[in-house]
């Protein structure tokens, strides 16, 4: 039950021991009782998925939980070949085994929320890994040896053992949901950013985003490869280092993916809401639906694709629907499940379906052919006790024996007597006496024979007397033995991985001294004042008030936080139990990473203790208008930045920067182009000249003179030399003709942006250029025609010059604008 208190050091230790000794069933099992024992295959309960794992048995067995034990349940031979009385959890907890190597296993009590490791070849647990502390369940994942636990209440990601790389936590973000390869690589999704991260050997090698921040995904395997699962969008995508590798639209939204593991290119998603099963290939593309009639609605849990067909557990009807992806044929079959909690688990070439409060199990073949096996009563392996014969009369624990054949009956030990049976004498009241005084007081009417017992409740110290057999005030025989139970040496309990004053307690009710000794630094502040070490070590054999020295962290250990980007690190800092203040020392590239940090990687720091990290901020775009277009340059140059230079701006006031973007005191990452407008160019003046003689046409020059003979008349605006278009927003060319016969007044001219040739008059050359367009401080060029005389005039309007000629007859039939031109100042 969740909460229960976890039985003492010793205690555990007894129960492990007679795990091993009371593994017995059939010859098969008999044979292997030297055998290690590589295969716990565990499903993890109602809702939670399954795990996988491969044993070094191969006679179509599995071991799977029974009640509050284990039983390796064979469905070659349809029985069980051995069942475990240990007590690896209460009647309503449930377990979670995983095989992480041949020679070790990890186990998981969700409802105490310990991690225990157990070598094959001994079944004693070596490493136990509380975590109380825990939110969530807890999810075991191994491959290729490297062993990972994930609190998915917290995030917080643990590496629990393996060759490579450090035990302790994963310095990542909060992971949601996680799984393992077989080489050992773990896939963690973290929601805040929408990353996949990629985890080698308990450090974070590389990172991608898969979804918008906050999105809630499944991950899976298949094909040994990450699958990201969305149930908003009912789509899967399949990752590796690389980024993402193929994607299947299911249109199974709101649905529930098919369990890790898989070896084939299938995945599969069950939809409650429709009753639907929808299978994807990765490998074709191919997705099809299968219907699940008159099972809308119903509870289904993850999927499991195994040999080409899919198992889909069905709760509301108890049964499991076994879908051959070949031909979407349905069937399916009842579940026998007390509890209505079962599990799904693929081992080898089988599929296996347990109720752990069943006393059967299915189990189905390669070829889906199913199996019913009868593990006999679940309440645990103690229902047919049998004695064990032992050298003395020191009680041994019962053992359950799965098996057909009749039982070979025991020998008795017979107690050796002296014969002629002498008289018989009083047993004295020993207990509570030291033992060596209570055999004296024996002798020599009676035989002492000492037999130490580990007895955690009792107060006295070791040596103590305990019981006798038989008890004080019974007769017994002169010469016969009388046994003389005393309290043995202690058993030192397994401190670690407690608070420092836990196990002070805990030493102290064991009649131990405790000597606390801090020492080193921890990775996180939850590791603070844990106790790391002791000794003598767990299990060492101690008198009454020996003392014990634990050694335990008291510091934080600073981490390396250098090339992170600030957010990351500071988290990192956060989840360690220290406090990051970030500092912005500059500005520049590479923006927003941790460029140095105080203090430096491997200080020890109390809790609560400052970590300052030091980055470099986006550069500011300095204001540079009104300023000379180098000096403009220059300043952003210097903010680290690029001057993007545009001189094309239509204006009279040249060499000074008029418009900038991005926008001065805006920040943009290093290198970011300042775009800076202004102009170089400065118009020229527009000259007007006047025919010789009695001739009244006109003639415009950009900053020349007129044709031989011909009046200067003055200046009558401001244009542009021919050089400057392209370079002035907006200029168009203006070109020029010349008047050479039945035109109007021979030898006159015409100014147009039209380059085609008007009739009977030639093309004499570009003249100059001027706006097509109004732009602001410009006024129009008019041309003006007197038809009288048959001359063209030109004249900036409105002006006196303009006036002028229109009182003079000029404009009467034709007058309008060739261009825009920069008034005459």
């Amino acid at each position: 039950m969740s909460g229960s208190p976890q039985p003492s050091p010793p205690l555990r230790q007894a129960v492990v021991d007679r795990l091993r000794r009371l593994i017995t069933g059939t010859a098969l099992n008999r044979a292997l009782l030297g055998v290690l024992i590589v295969a716990l295959v565990v499903g993890v309960g109602f809702g939670t998925g399954y795990t996988t794992s491969k044993a070094a048995f191969s006679d179509g067995s599995a071991i799977l939980p029974k009640g509050p034990g284990l039983a390796q349940i064979n469905a070659s031979s349809n029985q069980v070949d051995a069942q475990t009385a240990v007590e690896l959890a209460t009647r309503d907890q449930t377990l979670e085994v995983v095989q992480v190597r041949p020679d070790s296993v990890w186990v998981v009590n969700n409802d105490t929320k310990v991690a225990t490791r157990l070598p094959t070849d001994t079944l004693k647990p070596d490493k136990t890994v509380p975590k109380g502390a825990a939110t969530g369940k807890l999810k075991l994942m191994a491959g290729d040896g490297q062993t990972y636990l994930l609190d998915q209440g917290s995030g917080k990601l643990d590496k629990l053992d393996g060759s490579r790389g450090k035990a302790g936590t994963v310095q990542v973000p909060p992971v949601a949901d996680a799984v393992a390869d077989s080489r050992g690589t773990v896939w963690a999704y973290t929601a805040p950013t929408g990353e996949l991260l990629e985890i080698v050997d308990g450090a974070l090698k590389a990172r991608q985003a898969v979804s918008e921040p906050g999105t809630t995904i499944t991950l899976t395997t298949v094909s040994d490869l990450p699958v990201v699962y969305r149930s908003d969008t009912g789509q899967a995508v399949m990752y590796d280092a690389d980024g993402p590798r193929r994607q299947l639209e299911l249109g199974a939204g709101q649905g529930t993916v098919s369990q890790p593991g898989t070896t084939s290119s299938l995945i599969a998603v069950v939809v409650r809401a429709t009753g639907t099963l929808v299978i994807g290939d990765f490998q074709t593309q191919r997705v099809r639906s299968v219907k699940l009639s008159g099972r809308e609605g119903n509870q289904f849990d993850r999927p499991l694709v195994h040999k080409g067909r899919v198992y889909v557990p069905d709760f509301t009807k108890l049964h499991v629907l076994i879908v051959e992806v070949a031909t979407e044929r349905v069937r399916s079959e009842r579940v026998p499940s007390p509890s209505g909690q079962f599990q799904l688990t693929a081992r080898d070439d089988r599929v296996w379906v347990n109720d752990q409060k069943s006393r059967f199990t299915l189990s189905f073949d390669a070829n889906g052919k199913r199996t019913q096996i009868d593990s006999g009563d679940t309440e645990g392996a103690e229902d047919k006790p049998l004695p064990t014969p032992s050298p003395t009369p020191t009680p041994t624990p019962p053992v359950t024996k799965v098996s057909n054949r009749p039982q070979t009956p025991q020998s008795k030990i017979v107690t050796p007597t002296a014969a002629p049976k002498p008289r018989s004498t009083t047993v004295p009241d020993l207990v509570g006496k030291d033992r060596a005084a209570a055999c004296a007081e024996l002798r020599p009417e009676l035989r002492c024979v000492e037999v130490a017992r580990e007895d955690s409740t009792a107060q006295d110290a070791t040596g103590t007397v305990l019981e006798t057999k038989p008890q004080a005030g019974a007769r017994a025989p002169r010469g016969s033995a009388v046994t003389v139970y005393y309290r043995g040496p202690l058993a030192v309990p397994n401190v670690t991985d407690v608070s420092a004053d836990k196990a002070c307690e805990a030493l102290d009710e064991a009649g131990l001294k405790c000597a606390k000794q801090p020492s080193g630094k921890a990775a996180t502040v939850a590791k603070v004042g844990v106790v790391q070490a002791q000794s003598p070590a767990a299990g060492s054999p101690a008198a009454t008030g020996t003392t014990v020295t634990i050694t335990f962290p008291d510091q934080i250990e600073v981490g390396t936080y250098t090339n992170q980007p600030i957010a990351d690190a500071c988290a990192v800092i956060s989840q360690a139990g220290l406090v990051c203040k970030q500092q912005e020392t500059g500005q520049g590239a590479p923006a927003g990473v941790v460029q140095s940090q105080d203090p430096a990687p491997g200080t020890g720091l109390a809790p609560g203790a400052t970590v300052t990290i030091n980055f470099l901020g986006n550069p500011v775009v300095p204001a540079v208008t009104e300023m000379a277009p180098e000096a403009a340059c220059a300043a952003i140059a210097q903010a680290k930045l690029k001057c993007a230079p545009k001189a094309t701006a239509a204006t009279l006031d040249v060499n000074k920067v008029l418009h900038q973007s991005p926008a001065a005191g805006s920040r943009h990452p290093a290198d970011t182009a300042v775009t800076i407008v202004y102009q170089a160019i400065s118009p020229v003046a527009l000259n007007r000249f006047k025919a010789p003689g009695a001739k009244r046409g006109g003639y415009l020059s950009a900053g020349g003179g007129g044709p031989t003979g011909w009046s200067s008349q003055g200046t009558i605006g401001r244009v542009y030399p021919l050089e400057a278009v392209g370079k002035v927003d907006g200029l168009s060319v203006i070109y020029r003709q010349r008047c050479e016969a039945k035109c109007g007044e021979v030898g006159g001219y015409y100014f147009t942006g039209n380059q085609a040739t008007q009739p009977n008059w030639v093309a004499d050359g570009q003249a100059f250029a001027c706006f097509a367009q109004p732009v602001p401080g410009t006024v129009p060029l008019r041309a003006l025609f007197n038809k009288e005389a048959a001359a063209w005039a030109w004249a900036p309007f409105p002006s006196g010059v303009h006036d002028a000629f229109t009182q003079g007859g000029f404009g009467s039939e034709y007058d309008f604008t060739v261009c825009h031109v920069w008034p005459h100042p």
